[in-house]
């Protein structure tokens, strides 16, 4: 069915159309958690923790865990992987959907291929002073979009008595004359009242197969256009101001344009947001399963108190009792006098300053 593209008047400016339907820790993801609870690393004890010992810039460091740390683990990446499909992925797509969905790719209308068209221009009130001009203008519009504009001059007594507006009547005569549904009828009517004021209305009807080109948006911005050159009547006569918008409006028609700007701003931030969480949290993932390497070659501590002593080839830092190789360098280690417990654990050391216990 036809709908308002938008219209304007002398007194009450310009409006747009109706639609066509009606006018200090780190955690890590997994991998031999213990006890069911999440894996975990940490520079301090925790209930069930276990002290692994690493070396770092040719000194001792020590973690604690609740899994074997030496293994290497992709829990930050399947983690990753599973909140991008529930909640990134359906964010990215419905974001991506909808911003598109905003825009629109102007299809030329094909209605009229291959027949006879015809560019009405009725003029009842004798304001067309150039009517070649402006069929010009309508056939330009119409071999760049494949819509015809038909122009109709009435005095508004032929309306204001049987209509609540002019839209109302455009909407008959739009169904009358052409029932095709490809045509963007454009009527101009005048009534010079007794003051002098020229009580003019101009209103636009566009059938539903101009949808894909006249948008809403563009069919407001035709009506603005149109309505500011209306109100130069020392610069342009109705047809002239018609004419001219036409020529305006030809060559972008068929350019993509936004349907509705709000939408895909809103649906285009949520997109290019969800896109640039979704790349900072995978690198982010990527960097902590890379961060475990450093830690392949810890051993387990069960040391109740450490002590440190240096390598005389290299001068690494190494513990007491867990080598009998340098870790750094490789070289043999001398033997050391110190004094176990049947555990196994270091208990006390000769000749050497023990670190602080741990």
């Amino acid at each position: 069915m036809p709908h308002s593209s938008g219209g304007s008047s002398h007194s009450g400016g310009s409006h747009s159309g109706s639609s066509s339907s009606s006018s200090s820790s780190s955690r890590s993801s997994s991998g031999g958690s213990s006890g069911g609870s999440a894996s975990r690393i940490s520079s301090t004890p925790f209930r069930g923790s276990r002290r692994f010992l690493y070396y770092k810039d040719s000194k001792p460091n020590f973690i604690y865990t609740n899994y074997d740390v030496r293994k290497k683990s992709y829990d930050h990446i399947i983690i990753w992987a599973i909140f991008f499909v529930m909640l990134l992925g359906p964010f990215l797509g419905i974001g991506g959907f909808m911003a598109v969905q905003s825009v629109n790719f102007p299809k030329k209308i094909t209605y009229f291929k291959n027949k006879d068209v015809e560019f009405v221009v009725e003029d009842n009130l004798g304001v067309v002073k150039d009517e070649e001009n402006l069929k010009r203008a309508m056939k330009d519009f119409y071999k760049e979009t494949g819509i015809v504009p038909a122009v109709i001059t009435v005095s508004n007594d032929t309306w204001n008595k049987n209509y609540k507006n002019l839209e109302a009547y455009a909407y008959d005569v739009s169904l009358d004359l052409f029932p095709d549904e490809a045509h963007w009828l454009i009527i101009y009517s005048t009534a010079v009242k007794e003051d002098g004021f020229d009580d003019w209305f101009c209103e636009t009807m566009q059938g539903d197969r101009t949808d894909p080109v006249i948008t809403e948006a563009c069919g407001k911005e035709f009506n603005d256009v149109l309505y500011k050159r209306l109100l130069q009547r020392d610069q342009y006569s109705v047809d002239g101001a018609l004419a001219a918008t036409f020529d305006d409006f030809t060559p972008k028609m068929m350019r993509p344009s936004l349907k509705k700007a709000a939408q895909f701003y809103a649906f285009a931030i949520m997109f290019f947001g969800s896109a640039i969480g979704g790349v900072l949290s995978l690198v982010s993932a990527i960097h902590k399963t890379k961060e475990q390497g450093k830690y392949k070659h810890a051993v387990p501590c069960d040391l109740n108190a450490v002590y440190q002593g240096s390598c005389n080839y290299c001068g690494g830092v190494y513990i007491i009792g867990m080598h009998t190789e340098c870790p750094h360098c490789g070289a043999a280690l001398p033997p050391q006098n110190y004094v176990q417990d049947p555990q196994g654990n270091v208990i006390q050391i000769f000749n050497t300053k023990p670190s602080k216990p741990v």
